[in-house]
């Protein structure tokens, strides 16, 4: 498995930044949802004194029903990501795990510079360390972006 993120480390055609800021925006997306969980839509049902006339197109507008739906989907697929992302930091080494869950999944996030102080990393390592736990979990979730 080594060899294969090295590997992911040098494929050209991968861009790293593009894929950095994706495996970010799903960490947020993740950190986001333990905290407060799913909002759920609600529907406005808001009463007209204005009669409507409508023509004969025999639709009917499911507000309620799509919302529902929504709810359901939104918190399924939301559930699912936590469980991928929490499985794939728990393949991740000690300290690897440890910088994703205090960097991006603690309620307070702690800046780099705290981390490598607290886990007693120099600047360099820490920046080493940190990317290769992003490039991993952007292997293990699928989430690479390809340079086109």
């Amino acid at each position: 498995m080594k060899m294969e993120i090295v590997q992911l480390f040098e494929n050209e055609q991968i861009d790293r930044k593009a894929t950095r800021k994706k495996i970010e925006g799903m960490l947020e997306t993740v950190r986001i949802y333990g905290q407060i969980g799913l909002v759920r839509r609600q529907t406005k049902v808001i009463s007209s004194y204005d009669p409507r006339y409508h023509g004969a197109t025999n639709l009917l507008n499911k507000v309620t029903e799509r919302s529902a739906i929504y709810n359901v989907d939104t918190e399924e697929r939301l559930n699912k990501l936590c469980k991928e992302v929490k499985e794939a930091i728990g393949c991740l080494d000690e300290d690897e795990q440890e910088i994703i869950r205090r960097r991006y999944l603690k309620r307070n996030k702690e800046p780099d510079g705290m981390l490598c102080y607290e886990l007693n990393l120099s600047e360099r390592t820490y920046r080493r360390v940190k990317a290769k736990a992003i490039a991993k979990l952007a292997y293990m979730l699928g989430l690479e972006v390809m340079r086109s």
